[in-house]
């Protein structure tokens, strides 16, 4: 099934882009159409790459019981897929430790939360799915980094130099 407008706005989001960019920059929105399968006017030949961006951004369920068998192509094989978050959880879940920021004990147990950490871990996994998002898409990396304590922008150009340059110029 073709992404749905929700769906391109998450992927832009996450990897760094604003809306403006569908005029003054369309690779991105290239980039996705063409991970969509062949029947929905995109050029895989079928629907897993995008499923798996897809999961990126929702996470996925665990298949109880029957095993998964992934695509058309898949040839026999059969894959167990595992739950997995998505970006849209660590998100929210980044919002809800707010509400406990402040608290250092439950009922006057010994029982403590720490915050600070659960929200680096967080960020950091947050971080992982975002550049495997732009991975998928064909980007070195992504342009902006939402999880970040402060906004880091990279206006290079992400779509841009080889993974030789890359290692040359740094990070």
């Amino acid at each position: 099934m073709a992404y749905s407008e929700l769906d391109k706005s998450l992927i832009r989001h996450f990897v760094g882009y604003g809306a403006i960019f569908l005029q003054a920059e369309p690779r991105l929105d290239n980039a996705i159409i063409a991970t969509q399968s062949q029947a929905d006017g995109g050029g895989r030949p079928d629907s897993n790459t995008e499923n798996y961006i897809k999961s990126l951004l929702y996470g996925s369920a665990a298949q109880a019981g029957s095993p998964v068998t992934l695509g058309p192509t898949a040839q026999s094989t059969t894959f167990a897929m595992p739950a997995t978050v998505g970006l849209l959880a660590i998100e929210q879940q980044c919002a809800q430790l707010w509400s406990i920021a402040f608290v250092t004990s439950a009922d006057g147990q010994d029982a403590v939360i720490d915050v600070a950490r659960g929200i680096a871990i967080l960020r950091k996994e947050g971080r992982r799915l975002c550049h495997g998002l732009a991975r998928m898409l064909g980007m070195r990396g992504v342009r902006a980094d939402i999880f970040a304590q402060s906004p880091v922008i990279k206006d290079d150009d992400p779509f841009s130099y080889s993974d030789l340059e890359h290692w040359r110029r740094g990070p």
